[in-house]
């Protein structure tokens, strides 16, 4: 996984898009990725995937779109 080109193509998106994409990641693949982010967003997002559950599936599922295009 190219986590350097996933980084930069998320970092286009909102932050709540990164943070739900992050948290459908493995954690170490999101680890990766967090880290190459830059440090003023990490926290951010942090406390954002915490709240991911509370988001429709319409947006996951969307979401999950965008991982499979980032990732491919």
């Amino acid at each position: 996984m190219d986590y350097r080109r996933i980084a930069k193509e998320l970092l286009n998106e909102h932050p709540q898009t990164i943070a739900v994409a992050l948290s459908r990641l493995p954690a170490e693949h999101a680890g990766e990725i967090l880290k190459l982010l830059p440090g003023f967003i990490q926290a951010d997002l942090v406390n954002r995937i915490v709240q991911t559950d509370q988001l429709p599936s319409i947006v996951v599922e969307e979401i999950d779109r965008l991982l499979d295009r980032l990732i491919r």
